[in-house]
């Protein structure tokens, strides 16, 4: 979990409401390099998660404190392979994706 308030404006923080403290992400996905700079291969970190609430109009759902809990894949090619999230933690990120759960 990313919490992107400190490093927010004021008026960001407006907008979000007086309820929330907090502007926090959940990351989603990972792109790795290996090799060199001249070349290499790329492959991804992909959580997949159960089916989630659907938005509401402010594009939050009620039980957005928590991100879902998710399985990690690794994706190379044609090859995906399930990976434990210790395996996620420890990987060369190069690309990180995050989803704004609050």
């Amino acid at each position: 979990i990313l919490d992107l308030a400190p490093f927010c404006a004021v008026k960001c923080k407006v907008s979000v409401g007086k309820e929330h403290n907090q502007i926090l992400y959940s990351l989603y996905g990972i792109v790795e390099h290996s090799g060199t700079m001249r070349s290499g291969h790329y492959t991804a970190y992909v959580k997949v998660r159960p089916e989630r609430p659907q938005p509401s109009s402010n594009g939050l759902t009620g039980d957005d404190a928590e991100p879902p809990r998710g399985s990690w894949f690794h994706i190379s090619d044609t090859s995906v392979q399930p990976v434990s999230e210790s395996k996620v933690q420890s990987c060369q990120a190069y690309l990180l994706f995050y989803e704004r759960i609050l």
